[in-house]
């Protein structure tokens, strides 16, 4: 019987590892009994699930550390495989941060071949982030494919396979994998097995000083195919190569896709999910960690984010509350004070703020239009030029929540007229207090970023047309922060408020009035009219 062999495939992230070994299964081995390791530095593994999609028999290895979780438990996996499933071959993708020198030269660990990947369009990339760790890796491999070649003019691809020959001259450079035959694998194979050396001159450098850290995010909001990349690479603008790689599975249309981003392009892989990863809509990204903030950061625009609010957070202003009831100059007298106050005392018992918002990738199209994640919106264009300058922006709901919107509808229905007169002046009050709360709180997270924020805009004000209320919450969650929305485009509970915002670097906060409003029946204009 002809002993089980180990091989090592190589590569930083995104160099197309799992792309190889999917052409080597099908092509090179496809004779073979074999085993997939795939080490994974998220907490799920996109490549593992899209192996099973295909039947091929794959081990999970998730790492922590991935030096040290490769160095522990590889060894011990390698054992438990040959003794249990009895492959002829065991393939090992470790993680894009794992380090080749730390792999090969496990003493307990007896590798028949290893090959390194490089993304021709990366390389540059790969200098920058830290040269000597790979630089000392480059010297190390033997064998070293080339992969994306197709993607970049010809003397690109001959520049970095000449860059590679100067750090490691005996090193064999394959430009085209796929024109290979079965003779040419055995030989590349048998080189990488035979020929090891050290790394010359270059410096020992370990895998912890890449400082990359990764974050995995279940899916959730609603998206469209060209969010992903328009997101990431408006990120990296405003942060230069904050996100290295995404991948992730989400479902698009009924179908499964697999997402891949690296080196500013995502692309789409349609596939069949097996049993047991059809439950799993996730995101993995890897970025600098020298900007950690990124990561949660980019959860608010993959997913909507509901903000934690209690009616201890709310600033009421009474003063507001009198201008809804009509109470502009004069105040209520003392009778209709302690009125007004049970009943605000009352609605404050039973109300459950909620406010939520998702950033979202998007620009100003021309003057009158606003493109968010795929869907056009059409403000009136004094709102577009105030949301011109934006970087991005933030779709908001807020709503006094459906207790307190019951107890409203049960005192207007109550016969008593003053009673609800003030109950919905209440209602509007508060869904404007949560308002201000929930945007304090997201200008003072943008303000960490060095980004403002400017005044929230909602459909119906300065002309906006409330039926773009649709678009609107098509671009959230279903029942976000409790909030639906009836066939014409009312938002239930009555008192809640949806606005988009803008962010961004250069945005200014310009003020609300009546000169920039159009709007004919607004009762502040009126009561700016019987002012004058």
């Amino acid at each position: 019987m002809e002993e089980m062999r180990v091989y090592i495939i190589w590569g930083f992230l995104g160099s197309g590892k799992t792309t190889l070994i999917n052409h080597l299964l099908s092509t090179y081995w496809v004779d073979k009994r074999v085993v997939i390791i795939e080490n994974e530095s998220g907490t799920t593994s996109v490549d593992s699930l899209l192996l099973r999609s295909k039947d091929y028999h794959v081990w999970d290895i998730t790492s922590g550390c991935v030096c040290c979780t490769l160095r522990h438990e590889l060894p011990r996996v390698i054992k438990e495989i040959k003794e249990s499933v009895h492959p002829d071959l065991v393939l090992v993708e470790p993680s894009g941060l794992a380090s080749l020198e730390d792999l090969i030269r496990m003493p307990e660990l007896a590798i028949n071949g290893f090959i390194s990947l490089v993304d021709v369009g990366m390389y540059p990339l790969l200098r920058r982030l830290n040269p000597t760790f790979y630089q000392r890796q480059f010297a190390l491999s033997p064998v070293i494919v080339l992969t994306k070649t197709e993607r970049v003019e010809a003397d690109e691809v001959e520049a970095v396979r000449e860059a590679l020959l100067g750090i490691q001259n005996q090193s064999k450079i394959v430009s085209d994998y796929r024109s290979l035959c079965k003779n040419d694998w055995d030989e590349l194979w048998a080189y990488s097995c035979h020929n090891r050396w050290d790394a010359g001159g270059v410096m020992y450098a370990k895998v912890s000083e890449i400082s990359y850290g990764v974050q995995t995010i279940s899916v959730t909001s609603p998206f469209d195919s060209c969010f992903f990349e328009q997101l990431f690479n408006r990120i990296n603008n405003l942060i230069p190569k904050a996100i290295i790689r995404a991948k992730g599975v989400i479902p698009d249309s009924g179908k499964w896709q697999k997402l891949d981003y690296v080196n500013g392009k995502a692309t789409w892989e349609e596939f069949v999910l097996s049993e047991e990863g059809s439950d799993k809509s996730f995101l993995s990204v890897w970025y600098d960690k020298s900007q950690a903030y990124v990561a949660d950061w980019l959860a608010t625009f993959v997913n909507a984010t509901e903000e934690t609010c209690s009616i201890e957070d709310l600033d009421i202003d009474d003063t507001e509350l009198y201008r809804y009831l009509g109470f502009d100059i004069s105040r209520p007298d003392a009778y209709l004070l302690d009125f007004i106050q049970r009943l605000k005392q009352e609605a404050l018992s039973i109300c459950v703020p909620r406010f939520g918002y998702r950033l979202l990738p998007g620009e100003a199209k021309d003057k009158r239009s606003v493109v968010l994640s795929g869907q056009t919106f059409t403000p009136d264009g004094i709102i577009v030029r105030y949301l011109r300058d934006s970087d991005f922006f933030a779709t908001i709901v807020a709503s006094v929540g459906a207790e307190l919107d019951k107890w409203i509808t049960e005192k207007r229905s109550g016969g008593d007229v003053m009673e609800a007169f003030v109950a919905d002046a209440l209602g509007s009050t508060i869904v404007e207090a949560i308002v201000s709360w929930g945007l304090s709180r997201l200008a003072a997270k943008m303000g960490k970023l060095e980004f403002k924020i400017s005044n929230s805009y909602s459909p119906g004000y300065c002309g906006w047309d409330v039926a773009e209320q649709r678009l609107f919450f098509s671009l959230l969650p279903d029942k976000f922060c409790g909030i639906s929305l009836t066939d014409s485009c009312l938002m239930l509970p009555i008192k809640s408020v949806s606005a988009l915002v803008g962010i961004g670097k250069n945005v200014e906060k310009k003020p609300y009035g009546c000169a920039i409003c159009r709007k004919k029946d607004c009762f502040k204009r009126k009561e700016v009219r019987q002012l004058v």
